[in-house]
């Protein structure tokens, strides 16, 4: 699968992934929204780098939703 395409792209977890990921954040007491931008992609991991506001996470192809 050629993840470079998802690379600049604006996507949104899926809905246990993002919960998963405000789950472990609650204790930074900041407002988390699903939409975030593809920085990095890595083939061989099948895993996104992704950027919000103020968070970056890596989390894998199959957890995310195209805009």
């Amino acid at each position: 699968m050629d993840l470079d395409k998802y690379i600049g792209r604006v996507v949104r977890l899926r809905r246990y992934a993002f919960r998963e990921i405000a789950r472990m954040n609650v204790r930074r007491s900041v407002g988390l929204e699903n939409c975030f931008l593809v920085a990095k992609a890595d083939a061989t991991l099948q895993e996104l780098t992704c950027y919000g506001e103020n968070i970056r996470v890596t989390v894998s192809v199959n957890d995310i939703v195209l805009f």
